[in-house]
């Protein structure tokens, strides 16, 4: 069956000699993985599509259990701001890698294909990148239906109170007490109440927030999305060293 979306390449592989997998997030059809016949071949004019964050009208071709097959593409925007920024390359790779955990092959969620539309021009415009990452985090999880609870306790739905901590297996915060009663107490990190708050700001905004954390707060918010989405996924994204170093490098220049 011939098709056509609009589409962000997620990530690329070789295939053979000549030829190169994407893995493809659509507008139409969710997740879709394409073979480009040629693509490595030095005049291929399909190449330069093929590189990841590029956003295309694709044509494609598909089987059903097969790989999908790209016909034609008709470039849209190849996000030069942040190929050409290696600190950016990094966020949008570790964020490309959350998407394509979290959408289903072949299942339309045009919402979702807008928001990492925007994902990748707030990077490509962004100084503060800290933020942008956390935000596209907490975007990408609310889409899929895991959102943490950031403002009330998740065991018992009250105010946490002074003593604050966060517990990915309860999918949240939690209160002193609700944390004593889990099956593994040591499981819930203890944090700072304001390093809570700045995700929960970051997480409503429905637009690039204008936050800027420093310090422990900077490092705690971090930590908990890197232990969250971990949880969520099953595993830590390959890339999620890259971005610890970098924040890492910057926590230090701080």
């Amino acid at each position: 069956m011939l098709y056509q979306t609009e589409g962000i390449v997620l990530s690329s592989s070789d295939l053979g000699e000549h030829d190169r997998v994407i893995n493809l997030l659509t507008e139409q059809k969710g997740l879709v993985r394409a073979v480009v016949r040629g693509a490595r071949k030095p005049r291929s004019r399909l190449a330069a599509v093929t590189q990841p964050f590029t956003r295309a009208d694709f044509q494609l071709y598909g089987k059903g259990s097969a790989l999908d097959r790209v016909i034609q593409v008709s470039l849209i925007d190849s996000h030069p701001q942040i190929v050409s920024d290696y600190a950016k390359v990094v966020y949008a790779s570790y964020l490309a890698e959350i998407a394509s955990e979290l959408v289903p092959e072949h299942e339309k969620n045009a919402a979702v294909y807008h928001l990492f539309t925007d994902i990748l021009v707030a990077l490509g415009h962004a100084k503060e990148l800290w933020t942008v990452c956390r935000w596209g985090e907490l975007r990408l999880l609310g889409s899929a239906g895991f959102m943490p609870l950031l403002e009330s306790c998740a065991r018992c739905g009250r105010d946490p109170g002074g003593a604050v901590y966060f517990s990915a297996p309860a999918g949240g915060v939690l209160c002193d007490n609700c944390r004593v009663a889990e099956t593994d107490p040591a499981s819930a990190m203890k944090v700072m109440p304001g390093s809570v708050k700045t995700l929960s700001v970051i997480a409503a905004s429905s637009t690039r927030p204008n936050v800027v954390a420093r310090g422990q707060v900077r490092e705690e918010a971090a930590k908990i999305m890197r232990e969250y989405v971990a949880f969520t996924l099953g595993k830590r994204p390959k890339s999620l060293a890259l971005v610890e170093k970098l924040e890492g490098e910057g926590a230090s220049r701080n």
